[in-house]
């Protein structure tokens, strides 16, 4: 059975207190009910700075402030008189140490030590109540303080995995939209290449069905997509249309990264810089080196589409999840020249 840090900790201090009261001074004055008493004492300590640590504090923190204050001066002068009743019973002097031997040539015997008046017993005892009852309420006050901070730092990476859940279940669909856009409209211009299309697609649908819901997947398999998307849309690729793509031949086994968080980038380039009208080159290069990924893309600047995509999803979504999954660990720059759009993410994919 796995013992508590908390635990341990606990009868390591009632050990040195008691280590401390039982070996200080001489041990041939003491008797060995002297030790019985430091024992009664310190497991007396023990017990009343974890009654009000366990049962009575908790009654602040639970909003019961009422049960409170009738439950802590019970518990504490219960603690003050067992204490003020051992010093007065078996805590006595005579008890626990020996008489004090009778010096050379003093004819008067010395005895026990005279009784200690009443206040030396009282104030002692109401004192260490006091130090434990403070010492309980300081750990009591930081345990609580620790527990919050831990339970609003759960809530908040809950409600980070959610709002990164409905992200990706907002870009999924999207990107499935436009990519069935666009081998419609390659059955109806090319239907010879549809079924190679529909290869491609089913590949990438088994990857955003069975893969994108993990937080990570290998940054190959990310990749694996990507080159199906490629190889999707050079298929409907116009005739004025140029495509220079720079990928990595193999890519480190270690290497992991949000899903689907790089195709919106591509696919923004195909969706806005491919034109019958004119001459277009797009370039889309991918490089990572150690835990530095850095992914290029270029495409002609167009007059603007009449947008089919209301709800904005596309570059938008991408940006609050790199913000919420690689906060500090990314930069996104993107210019233009008046003619080309060129876009940098360099994204350092370190745990």
């Amino acid at each position: 059975m796995k013992i508590s840090s908390s635990i341990l900790l606990q009868a390591a201090v009632w050990i040195s207190i008691w280590s401390i009261f039982a070996f200080a001074g001489n041990s041939a004055d003491k008797l060995p009910a002297f030790y019985l008493v430091i024992t009664l004492r310190v497991l007396g300590f023990a017990l009343f700075f974890n009654v009000v640590y366990l049962a009575v504090l908790p009654l602040y923190f639970a909003g019961k402030k009422r049960a409170l204050y009738l439950i802590s001066p019970l518990v504490f002068l219960g603690y003050v008189a067992l204490s003020i009743a051992m010093d007065l019973s078996i805590a006595t002097p005579e008890k626990t140490m020996r008489p004090m031997p009778k010096e050379m040539g003093d004819q008067k015997e010395i005895g026990a030590p005279k009784e200690r008046p009443l206040a030396f017993v009282i104030i002692p005892a109401v004192f260490l109540g006091l130090v434990l009852f403070g010492a309980a309420a300081t750990f009591r006050g930081f345990s609580a303080f620790e527990n919050k901070k831990k339970s609003e730092e759960e809530a908040n990476r809950r409600r980070l995995e959610a709002e990164i859940a409905l992200l990706k279940s907002q870009i999924n669909p999207h990107f499935l939209l436009n990519t069935l856009n666009n081998l419609y409209a390659l059955s109806l211009t090319e239907p010879a290449k549809t079924p190679e299309a529909l290869l491609k697609l089913s590949e990438m649908v088994g990857y955003i069905l069975y893969e994108c819901a993990k937080p990570k997947v290998a940054l190959s398999r990310d990749l694996e997509f990507i080159e199906n998307y490629i190889a999707l849309q050079r298929l409907r690729l116009p005739p004025n249309a140029e495509l220079n793509v720079d990928l990595p031949a193999s890519l480190p086994a270690d290497c992991d990264i949000e899903p689907m968080i790089l195709i919106p980038f591509i696919e923004n380039a195909f969706k806005h810089g491919l034109t019958t009208k004119q001459a277009c080159e797009l370039s889309v290069m991918l490089k990572v080196s150690g835990n530095l990924l850095v992914l290029q893309v270029e495409n002609p600047l167009l007059p603007p589409k009449q947008s089919t995509d209301p709800s904005g999803v596309g570059m938008a979504n991408t940006r609050q999840r790199l913000e919420h999954s690689y906060a500090g660990k990314y930069k996104l720059h993107a210019e233009t020249d008046g003619q080309r759009y060129r876009v940098e993410l360099r994204l350092n994919l370190g745990r």
